[in-house]
C-alpha cells in the first residue's frame, strides 16, 4: 500500500499475493522485502508497476541472495569491535603529466 500510495490492497494484488504463496510458496515477508530490494534499493521505477506486484517471481531469488548475503556479513562482523578499528592507509604517488613534444615535420621535395 505504501509502494504504490493506495490506502488498501486491490483485488488485482490480492489474487497474485494468493496466487504467489499458493504456486511458489513464497512466503509474505518474502514478497515484501523483493519489493523493497527492487523498487527502494535497486531504484526502479514504481510507475511502471501499473500498480500491481507481477515483477516478484522475477526477482524473488535475486532479492533472498540480497537479504542472504547481508545476513552473511553481519554474522561475520557481529564479533568485531568497530572502536579497534583502524583503517589501513595506502599512499599512491602520481607522477606529475608531462606533455609530448611532437618533431616537427620535415618536408620533403
Amino acid at each position: 500500500m505504501e509502494l504504490f500510495h493506495e490506502d488498501f490492497i486491490g483485488p488485482r494484488v490480492r489474487k497474485q499475493i494468493k496466487q504467489y504463496k499458493e504456486e511458489y510458496n513464497y512466503t509474505y515477508s518474502g514478497m515484501l522485502k523483493s519489493l523493497i530490494w527492487f523498487y527502494e534499493i535497486k531504484g526502479n521505477s514504481v510507475e511502471k508497476a501499473n500498480n500491481n506486484i507481477g515483477i516478484i517471481p522475477y526477482i524473488y531469488n535475486d532479492a533472498c541472495s540480497y537479504y542472504y548475503s547481508l545476513y552473511l556479513a553481519k554474522i561475520a562482523n557481529e564479533s568485531k569491535n568497530i572502536s579497534e578499528y583502524k583503517p589501513k592507509v595506502k599512499e599512491i604517488e602520481i607522477q606529475s603529466p608531462r606533455a609530448k613534444i611532437k618533431p616537427p615535420k620535415l618536408f620533403n621535395i
